[in-house]
């Protein structure tokens, strides 16, 4: 057992239903996680697990669950059942603590802003001074020139689009980024590049990942520890080297596992 010190995410019987009536389903069953201060940590699993939920209930976009989070000690207030209010945006102080890369760098950038623009809004939003030279320290930081502030996404291949989603989440200097499936719509090739500049970030600034990733090559290569999900709940929690290794237990991990060397 950790002590509460060394925890960056606690997670208590985190409970989540969607929809209404007759299409209301429980799409997180009582999740139970802990991910140490500084770990890479991994959830698994097929689509529609609940992986994906699990992250955005962190990041403060549902609200509406039940159970109990911290994050940094620091409880992350639920607000009960809200029907017709799924979704919320985290109050500005949770997401100076939490920032969250998505899936798709080709979606989550804004066509008509150059890079600065785009790392320029959160340390706006949050009053922060400095705004040009925090720029620059963050574009340096995912090995890109500070000369990219002035170019628009169309103009950034895939992988320099991922960097710079990547230098966004960082700017506000968080303690853990949420990384929901952060190399899939990247070309091998870049995966690598990505992966290595994540790992690098993490030993460097003192990170903590919390990862969702169908691939659970990817999984082994940043995580240190991952928990598999099916059907809203966690059934397994080991080691990447205990997975690699062949030692799973559950038959649905062992599956997992199968799957990916076949």
């Amino acid at each position: 057992m950790n002590a509460p010190h060394d925890l960056c995410v606690s997670m208590r019987g985190l409970t989540l239903a969607l929809g209404e009536g007759d299409r209301r389903r429980t799409v997180l069953q009582g999740v139970d996680l802990d991910v140490i201060q500084g770990q890479a940590f991994g959830l698994v699993g097929e689509s529609g697990s609940g992986k994906t939920t699990v992250l955005r209930c962190l990041a403060g976009q549902y609200r509406h669950w039940q159970g109990r989070v911290q994050i940094a000690g620091q409880d992350l207030a639920g607000q009960g059942p809200r029907p017709g209010a799924w979704w919320s945006r985290p109050d500005l102080a949770h997401a100076r603590r939490v920032q969250m890369v998505f899936q798709d760098p080709y979606a989550s950038l804004h066509p008509r802003h150059t890079v600065g623009t785009a790392l320029a809004e959160p340390l706006r939003v949050h009053r922060l001074v400095d705004v040009d030279d925090r720029i620059d320290q963050v574009l340096v930081q995912v090995g890109l020139p500070p000369a990219f502030r002035d170019r628009y996404p169309h103009q950034l291949s895939g992988g320099q689009r991922q960097r710079v989603a990547i230098a966004r989440a960082l700017v506000l200097q968080p303690g853990l980024l949420l990384l929901d499936e952060p190399t899939s719509a990247l070309d091998v090739s870049v995966q690598a590049e990505v992966l290595n500049l994540l790992s690098d970030l993490r030993r460097r600034h003192g990170l903590t990942y919390l990862l969702v990733s169908h691939d659970l090559g990817v999984v082994a290569h940043l995580c240190d520890r991952l928990a598999v999900m099916q059907q809203g709940a966690i059934v397994e929690t080991l080691s990447s080297d205990a997975m690699c290794a062949g030692a799973a237990r559950h038959p649905y991990t062992r599956t997992l596992v199968a799957s990916a060397q076949a």
